[in-house]
């Protein structure tokens, strides 16, 4: 129950919450730091690795429709579940696949990994109660840190000529952790409404609905863009065409992940002292 919660129990819920989404960043660009390698290992064009890549759009877009019905017909805890072993199927599963229509399946199931945990942890922080704003720039950051994290880590393997496997391996140990971390947690009680949401917005015309709908739509999208086709041809762009180094290369997107949780911790700050969330978006899309 949400009000039986004692604070332990929140924070280790909240802990396992926040690694997976450390996971989820590195997942979202493993395999775009990976490019070169995975053409090698597939023996395949980079152009064909960019295809397999798609394969984690198409999986969240088939899922996030019907795991949000999933996640109110039985429960928080499965969905989170779900996603975290969709995550460990595909960590162990490429680096071991040469085939390149079962790396695409691989790929779709990141996707729907990354829907079943949308649909499980937004909900739950909510239902935690405290500040959900606050909870989902958390969540933002740690997606943050994985990005900052994995492609030093990857430079690292480069360098010493190790196996690029290595890097698939150990995120999906964090995930194996995180399960243990998980299991001892309990969740809220579900369906606990954010009243002073709903009060907020009860008296919302249907034509502001529809226009905020749209607008965020398009926001969402521009912003997945720019942020997909950065992560995922810096490096090579970097590494191709300026002459930089593997290092130097990966580092780029190391530096654009600083950039990101600072506007993380910047933006909870801001949240923290009452700023409006509208004009934050409005701020955000005019940078």
């Amino acid at each position: 129950m949400m009000n039986t919660m004692t604070k332990s129990n929140k924070r280790r819920l909240s802990i396992s919450l926040y690694l997976n989404y450390l996971v989820h960043g590195i997942g979202l660009i493993i395999l775009t730091q990976n490019m070169q390698a995975l053409g090698n290992f597939w023996k395949v064009p980079i152009a064909t690795v960019s295809y397999v890549i798609s394969g984690i759009g198409i999986g969240k877009l088939i899922a996030y429709f019907l795991f949000g019905y999933l996640s109110d017909r039985f429960g928080r805890r499965q969905l989170v579940l779900t996603g975290t072993l969709s995550y460990m199927v595909f960590f162990i599963g490429i680096p071991f696949t040469h085939n390149i229509a079962i790396a695409y399946v691989f790929a779709i199931i990141a996707g729907v990994a990354n829907s079943a945990l949308d649909s499980g942890t937004y909900p739950t922080f909510v239902e935690m109660g405290g500040s959900s704003s606050a909870s989902n720039v958390f969540i933002k950051a740690f997606m943050s840190l994985g990005e900052f994290i994995l492609p030093l880590a990857i430079a690292m393997l480069e360098a010493k000529s190790l196996w690029f496997g290595w890097s698939f391996i150990g995120t999906l140990l964090v995930l194996v952790a995180n399960l243990f971390i998980l299991r001892g947690a309990k969740f809220p009680e579900m369906n606990h409404a954010d009243e002073a949401f709903i009060e907020n917005h009860e008296n919302t015309s249907k034509l502001r609905k529809i226009i905020a709908t749209v607008s965020l739509a398009i926001y969402g999208y521009t912003t997945m863009a720019i942020m997909i086709l950065f992560t995922q041809w810096i490096s090579m762009f970097a590494t191709n065409n300026l002459g930089y180094s593997s290092l130097v290369s990966h580092g780029l997107l190391s530096l654009y992940s600083i950039g990101s949780i600072s506007g993380v911790i910047f933006n909870f700050i801001l949240l923290k002292m009452k700023v409006s969330e509208t004009k934050l978006l409005v701020a955000m899309n005019a940078l």
